[in-house]
């Protein structure tokens, strides 16, 4: 039996001189931040935030916690300061840059701890608040006690909202000090 298709069509894309000149303005871009600092300012921002830990940022309450709830408690700190860095930096590239130097340096000095949620399901959990953008403070709250599995313990989803609050404000200080140029 002999197929017949003489009515496919097959889309080829027009070529367009603006994919070039998109390209040509992200070059001067890259250019631009790496002249002025910023390139470097995001990997030292980076590199800083990796250390990010309950026991230095919160020593108090991570003397409370069982070893699951500071493990949880450190995955929401660098979620928040994901998120942070997305909505103070500048540019998407600084936050980009600064966010691969935070992993980066995390898979160098914590493997193990860096593998667990790089393949975990909490940041899943965060991005879906996040994304629904109704209470997002105390929906995170609920997250983190969650992930500790201890859904209604009042302490542990205050202490997640209070943290996830506290690292937002944290990152911006270190923004503004950083005087990024825009």
């Amino acid at each position: 039996m002999k197929i017949n298709d003489d009515d496919i069509k097959i889309f080829h894309p027009k070529k367009t001189e603006a994919a070039g000149a998109d390209l040509a303005e992200l070059a001067l871009l890259v250019d631009f931040y790496r002249s002025n600092g910023n390139t470097l300012k995001a990997t030292e921002l980076g590199d800083r935030l990796a250390d990010l830990a309950p026991e230095t940022f919160c020593p108090e309450d991570a003397a409370k916690l069982t070893t699951n709830e500071v493990r949880q408690l450190r995955a929401l700190m660098l979620f928040a300061a994901q998120i942070a860095l997305h909505k103070y930096l500048p540019h998407a590239m600084l936050s980009s840059q600064a966010i691969n130097s935070m992993y980066s340096r995390l898979s160098e000095t914590a493997a193990g701890f860096f593998s667990n949620i790089s393949d975990g399901s909490s940041f899943t959990f965060y991005y879906l608040t996040v994304r629904k953008n109704r209470d997002v403070v105390e929906n995170i709250g609920k997250n983190y006690a969650m992930l500790c599995d201890k859904d209604d313990d009042e302490y542990l989803i205050s202490l997640g909202s209070r943290i996830f609050s506290q690292v937002d404000v944290y990152i911006c200080d270190l923004i503004e000090k950083a005087e990024f140029a825009e």
